[in-house]
């Protein structure tokens, strides 16, 4: 596989539209071209559709690659157009995903996807050929070794509600989100509707600057 690089792109041109609520969690305008972002949790999928969301609208084509998870009526919902959102399939390992990551730079301006087991050789020659491009990719789920991501997005604390004592109806689920990552050295999180009662993103409590960093404790003996 073969992989060129593309003329630098303009700096006005240089951020994709994203939804208001996400905007005081970016260190950017916007979603910047060519930046690989995680979406982990609970929520990841919602999380990373929401975030491609306004970029779509605006005109950009988004390609969903091995991402079988990702439900149609659910990215409508949470309003990517279904008009400019293309499922491409990547069963067949590394290679394959590789080689439908890779085409799909020419013609896309974001990519959702989950890089499969053993893609770690290839993944920074894909990560160089989207940066080249100017493509935005979305990596939902547990980052694969190799895929640095410069931001990352934590869904934590996720539950559904509506329902009461056995009747009612689901009306939005809530998420706490957090925003960090090398490229944003000082964390930032919000709570939000993901999606809410109108099916959208909504913001339930401002965003809170200077989060704690997580910190993961060993068990002990």
């Amino acid at each position: 596989m073969e992989f060129g690089l593309a003329p630098v792109i303009p700096a006005q041109d240089r951020c994709l539209p994203v939804d208001e609520v996400f905007a005081s969690m970016l260190p950017d305008p916007g979603l910047l071209r060519g930046r690989t972002i995680g979406c982990v949790g609970p929520a990841a999928m919602s999380l990373a559709l929401a975030l491609a969301a306004r970029a779509v609208l605006a005109g950009s084509w988004l390609a969903a690659i091995g991402v079988p998870m990702l439900g149609v009526d659910a990215a409508i919902e949470l309003g990517v157009l279904s008009s400019r959102l293309v499922i491409v399939d990547a069963d067949g390992g590394p290679s394959v995903w590789a080689d439908r990551v890779a085409a799909a730079a020419d013609g896309f301006e974001l990519i959702v996807t989950r890089p499969p087991g053993g893609a770690e050789r290839i993944a920074g020659k894909i990560r160089t050929r989207l940066q080249a491009r100017g493509v935005v990719m979305l990596v939902v789920g547990p980052t694969t070794p190799g895929v640095a991501c410069d931001l990352e997005f934590t869904t934590t604390s996720v539950s559904w509600e509506g329902l009461g004592q056995g009747h009612g109806y689901l009306f939005g689920r809530r998420a706490v989100v957090r925003a960090g990552g090398r490229r944003q050295p000082r964390p930032v999180e919000c709570e939000l509707w993901l999606p809410g009662q109108n099916g959208h993103v909504e913001l339930i409590e401002p965003v809170l600057g200077d989060v704690a960093p997580v910190i993961e404790l060993s068990r002990a003996g």
